[in-house]
């Protein structure tokens, strides 16, 4: 594994390469229960939030094993496809399966449709990229992504015309309230629309750029080929 400073418009940020994506998901959920038992060292209850899809899931089935007072976290998907419940394409049913099973079976998870109590700040925010810059459902060509980016609510509801589907997204108002932003990725081309979207330009283009180029919160990149 090797750690460099990237060269980024950020207050910190850090690019964490690993040999293997088993060895970049042991790493991050080490840390992410590093990070969330000294939170709870510090008060009564830790928030996370956790990107869908097929990446996370290895990582997942590390972190749920994990030494973590889990009846003390709650658990926040970054977003939500706007499915039935019980569809297979649902974040949450992914979440839960692949987290919150073993010892985090103990943790909150809070669904956002209909949206829960969502947590004001979170202790850490994991979030993946997808190859076209997405992140979160911050999707490159949604008519409501301006909204979405410029949006001081916790949640955006997004059209994304190229899957034929609406979204329900955390926006960055509510992302960028974290004390830690984790983003997990793997694969060459993923690494290249990440170094492409730590060039100056416009947020629409990679709404990633709304993770990378900011100041409030520090940045921990995970990847692996």
């Amino acid at each position: 594994m090797t750690a460099v400073n990237g060269a980024a418009p950020v207050s910190e940020i850090e690019f964490r390469e690993f040999d293997s994506r088993a060895e970049a998901s042991q790493a991050l959920a080490d840390e992410l229960a590093w990070v969330l038992t000294e939170a709870l060292n510090r008060k009564d209850s830790a928030a996370l939030v956790v990107s869908g899809g097929s990446t996370p899931a290895p990582m997942f089935s590390i972190l749920r094993e994990l030494d973590v007072t889990w009846q003390l976290v709650t658990v926040v998907p970054s977003d939500e496809r706007e499915v039935e419940p019980d569809h297979p394409d649902r974040n949450e049913a992914m979440i839960r399966r692949e987290l919150l099973a073993g010892p985090a079976a103990d943790a909150r998870l809070v669904s956002l449709i209909p949206p829960g109590e969502i947590p004001d700040a979170f202790d850490a925010v994991v979030l993946g990229m997808g190859d076209d810059g997405h992140t979160a459902s911050l999707f490159p060509g949604s008519p409501d992504l301006a909204r979405a980016l410029q949006s001081a609510e916790k949640l955006e509801r997004l059209e994304v015309p190229q899957l034929g589907v609406h979204r329900i997204s955390l926006t960055p108002a509510a992302l960028l309230r974290g004390s830690r932003v984790f983003l997990l990725f793997f694969g060459e081309l993923k690494r290249a629309v990440f170094e492409a979207a730590l060039e100056e330009g416009e947020t629409a283009t990679y709404p990633v750029r709304a993770v990378l180029h900011q100041s409030d919160v520090p940045v921990d990149v995970y990847w692996a080929p």
